[in-house]
């Protein structure tokens, strides 16, 4: 079981074709329902299950299913073309079930759902039955996470053989609750572009953060904030940079603003931003805090300056809104760019299609740009400019808070500046962040910066 992979719907075709064309379509189905009937025993006892059928395969699996339950204990309600006079028939048979299945649409949905199904959906819905999908609640689209129209919000989604990207995206997870993924014995496609995987722990264990003895401050590197007028932001960067391991970090800012900085933590420099800021530093991350009226120009001279990598963030996205392609052509140039947009801040400098899916526009970023994406969110998404594509699906929503993108980029920043790769420091930030997330207690980012050299414990010989 490829428990790490997420695949679009034309990529699980591809998969079960394989598998149909080595053993058969019936022997796929019977594996399905068979799975389905399994988890049904080890999980669900003495409740009233009711499967609510639809049309197509999707109903054929819990058609099948119930077939295999001991009788009494199921029942099935299939959804036909006189379904509007048999309403009352199924509202009676969800006040007597204790346990609804919906079977109604799987993967194979394609258009707007009509004004029957909507409301069978909303009664569903409505009926405070406990409800597991089969594969993916009826009505959403498995590869954007939009739906069409309307849909069954689950208590818990059966995903078949795959994860599928829906699990995990916007707005669909909010309506999929518990997802688990049954084995059906498929294997991977040959063609998986994208190559979709799920961030997780072992991942992060295999980057190390092996420090010599002997090691100094500058061997574990210098971070660079260009700074502006709002300094909480800068601040937290550079805070964040250093619990993570980097040696030092340095916020630079235009002389008019330094009245800002008075308050700095002891541990960070604060300097007068000028030619000489450029020298000496590991990473630079420019838009924390930077503010609106900073020139782009600047902007533009530092990404063709530096050799080093470049975090690009918050404010030194937005100010291209109007520039694009001039933005565009400077970072085709540069690689080793990494760009942290929120949806708001992706939206002014790339288009984004609601027909695609939050990956897929994020797929098409990354390619303009040559360079890495972290497409922020409850649905964190990554893309690299080698193909590769993570996502984030452990994050909580303490996160929504501010300050929380500044963390992430000086938790990457310090990661980088300590010799790790771009690719490994941003998984393994995101990774780090989201464990944080998860804690009891914490609401704010000064809770969440004081607890990432605890969690970097996750990481095996990270000392």
């Amino acid at each position: 079981m490829y428990k790490y992979k997420i695949l679009k719907i034309s990529q699980v075709i591809d998969s079960e074709k394989e598998f149909i064309s080595k053993n058969s379509e019936k022997k796929l189905f019977n594996l399905a329902t068979t799975k389905l009937k399994d988890y049904i025993k080890t999980n669900i006892t003495n409740k009233q299950i009711l499967f609510i059928c639809g049309p197509g395969k999707n109903g054929l699996d819990g058609i099948k299913t119930q077939k295999l339950l001991n009788p009494g204990e199921s029942s099935v309600f299939l959804i036909n073309k006189d379904i509007d006079s048999n309403l009352n028939k199924l509202r009676n048979k969800i006040n007597e079930c204790d346990i609804i299945f919906d079977c109604i649409f799987g993967i194979g949905l394609n258009r707007k759902l009509n004004e029957i199904f909507l409301k069978i959906i909303k009664m569903i819905n409505l009926s405070k039955k406990k409800i597991i999908s089969i594969d993916i609640p009826s009505g959403i689209n498995p590869d954007t996470g939009g739906n069409f129209g309307g849909n069954i919000k689950a208590d818990c989604t059966l995903a078949m053989g795959f994860f599928k990207p829906a699990h995990f995206l916007l707005p669909a997870k909010k309506f999929v609750g518990e997802v688990k993924v049954l084995d059906l014995d498929l294997k991977l496609p040959k063609n998986l572009k994208p190559n979709i995987n799920i961030i997780n722990k072992k991942m992060a264990q295999n980057v190390q953060l092996d420090h010599e003895i002997d090691i100094n401050k500058y061997d574990k590197g210098h971070v660079c904030i260009i700074g502006g007028k709002m300094a909480g932001a800068s601040r937290i960067v550079a805070r964040a940079s250093r619990k993570i391991g980097a040696g030092l970090s340095t916020i630079s800012v235009e002389k008019k603003h330094l009245n800002y900085y008075t308050k700095t933590d002891v541990g960070t420099i604060v300097e007068t931003l000028n030619n000489h800021s450029l020298n000496k530093k590991n990473i630079f991350v420019v838009g924390p805090g930077l503010g609106k009226d900073f020139k782009k120009s600047k902007i533009c001279k530092l990404i063709e300056t530096v050799k080093e990598p470049v975090i690009l963030d918050a404010d030194a996205i937005s100010i291209f809104e109007n520039d694009k392609n001039k933005f565009y052509s400077i970072l085709k140039k540069k690689k080793n760019v990494i760009l942290t947009p929120h949806h708001g801040e992706f939206c002014r400098v790339f288009r984004y299609s609601n027909k695609k899916s939050k990956i897929e526009n994020c797929i098409n970023a990354s390619k303009l740009i040559k360079n890495t994406i972290v497409f922020k969110g409850n649905d964190t998404v990554v893309c690299f400019p080698n193909g590769k594509v993570y996502v984030d699906i452990e994050s909580k929503n303490s996160l929504a808070t501010a300050g929380t993108g500044d963390m992430l980029c000086g938790m990457i920043a310090g990661m980088i500046s300590q010799g790790v790769g771009i690719e490994d420091s941003v998984i393994v930030s995101i990774f780090l962040q989201s464990q944080i997330s998860r804690k009891k207690n914490k609401t704010i980012v000064e809770d969440f910066i004081e607890l990432i050299p605890k969690t970097l414990n996750l990481i095996k010989n990270s000392n």
